[in-house]
C-alpha cells in the first residue's frame, strides 16, 4: 500500500467525501489509495528532476566541447581553402 503522507491531496477529506456520496469506507479507502498510487507512479520527484538537470548540464557541456572542436576544424579548413585559392590566383 502507498504511504499516504506522500500523496499531494487530503486523503481523509477524499475518503469522507466518498463516504458522504454513499460509498462504503473500505471502497473509499481503496479508491483514494489507487489515486495516490497512480500519482506517485507517474510524478517526478525533486530528486528525479535534480538528477535529470545534472545529466542535461553534462550533455550540454559535452556539446559545447564538440562545437568548439568543430569550430577550430572549420577555421583550419577555411584557411587551407583560402591559401589554396590565393596560391592558385597569384602563382598559377
Amino acid at each position: 500500500m502507498i504511504d499516504m503522507s506522500t500523496v499531494p491531496f487530503d486523503t481523509h477529506k477524499a475518503i469522507k467525501s466518498l463516504k458522504e456520496a454513499g460509498v462504503d469506507e473500505k471502497q473509499a479507502e481503496s479508491i483514494v489509495g489507487l489515486f495516490g498510487e497512480a500519482y506517485s507512479n507517474s510524478t517526478a520527484t525533486k530528486s528525479d528532476l535534480e538528477v535529470l538537470h545534472k545529466d542535461i548540464k553534462g550533455d550540454l557541456s559535452e556539446i559545447k566541447t564538440d562545437l568548439a572542436w568543430i569550430k577550430k576544424f572549420m577555421f583550419g579548413v577555411g584557411m587551407a581553402v583560402l591559401i589554396a585559392a590565393l596560391k592558385y590566383i597569384f602563382i598559377g
